[in-house]
C-alpha cells in the first residue's frame, strides 16, 4: 500500500478548524480519494473519521479531516508534531 498522506498542515485556519471543529488538515498526495484517506488516518493515528473534505490548490490536494467526538484534534496534532 502506497503512502496517502503528505504531510499535515499547520496554518491560521487549520488552527482555528482545530479548535473549533475538531478538524485536521493534510496535504495529501493528488491521486487519493476520501475512502482511501479515511482509512489510512484511521490506521495510522487510531482514531475514528467522521467526514472528509477536500480541497483542490494551485499547491495539491487538501485533505479536512473530522475527527469523532471522543477524540480531540489538539491531542492527535500534538502527538503527529504539529504544535
Amino acid at each position: 500500500m502506497h503512502q496517502i498522506i503528505y504531510s499535515p498542515i499547520a496554518t491560521e485556519k487549520s488552527m482555528l478548524l482545530m479548535e473549533k471543529e475538531n478538524k485536521i488538515t493534510f496535504a495529501v498526495y493528488k491521486n487519493a480519494t476520501k475512502k482511501a484517506i479515511k482509512e489510512e488516518v484511521e490506521r495510522r493515528l487510531g482514531v475514528k473519521v467522521v467526514d472528509i473534505n477536500i480541497l483542490i490548490v494551485r499547491s495539491g490536494k487538501r485533505a479536512i479531516v473530522k475527527l469523532d467526538k471522543e477524540y480531540s484534534a489538539d491531542e492527535i496534532a500534538g502527538r503527529i508534531g504539529i504544535f
